[in-house]
């Protein structure tokens, strides 16, 4: 029988007409604490729970949020017949944002892989910008809410990343300041599941969801 339509025949999963807008909530903390669920009843390793040892830091105001990653790709190629295939390796994800709220500079410095900060006094918080360390790890959990009446909710956690490459602070007459060039790279953490190892990707959402 003809398609009078044009659609294939059988099973079809379709998207749905859901639309996400604006940034997630970006939340980090060290990648020593133990993420909220390691894992979960389906073996998942997601989300964050902060601790006095190991708090959980939320970046506030941030813009112009992207995830993307680095893969490199190697063709299969033979005489004959040309490409037959692509052999792909993932090798970070990566997520860049600006934000305009820099206080306080106990959240601040892991975004400038400064100093650790100290109090004193009661009025002063000092910290130093120097050499970095290259072995501070976050986890990163990045939510985002598309229903906010019944709460369903997109949430990436990466697990094993790292603020890295240039920053810029803006100081424009007139405008708030603001820090452009943070990123953030994922590595595969190692003692994650393969399928896993780079970041878990969670929704809610009692609605859609069989």
């Amino acid at each position: 029988m003809g398609l009078s339509t044009g659609t294939p025949l059988g099973t079809i999963i379709a998207q749905e007409d859901l639309y996400i807008e604006g940034a997630p909530y970006i939340y980090f903390q060290d990648a020593q604490a133990g993420e909220l669920n390691t894992p979960d009843a389906q073996g998942f390793y997601w989300g964050l729970s902060g601790t006095s040892v190991y708090p959980v830091y939320n970046l506030g105001c941030v813009q112009d949020v992207s995830l993307g990653e680095d893969v490199t790709m190697n063709m299969v190629r033979c005489d004959t017949v040309g490409d037959k295939d692509a052999i792909q390796k993932r090798n970070h994800l990566e997520v860049t944002l600006s934000i305009t709220t820099i206080l306080p500079l106990t959240v601040l410095y892991h975004i400038l892989k400064a100093s650790v900060p100290t109090q004193s006094g009661g009025m002063l918080e000092e910290m130093g910008i120097g050499s970095i360390n290259n072995s501070r790890n976050y986890h990163v959990y990045m939510p985002k809410v598309y229903d906010e009446d019944v709460g369903d909710y997109l949430a990436i956690t990466l697990h094993k990343a790292k603020f890295v490459d240039a920053f810029t602070i803006g100081m424009k007459q007139g405008e708030p300041w603001q820090i452009t060039g943070i990123k953030l790279f994922a590595f595969a953490d190692t003692t994650k599941p393969d399928a896993q190892s780079f970041a878990t990707i969670i929704r809610a959402d009692a609605s859609a969801i069989a």
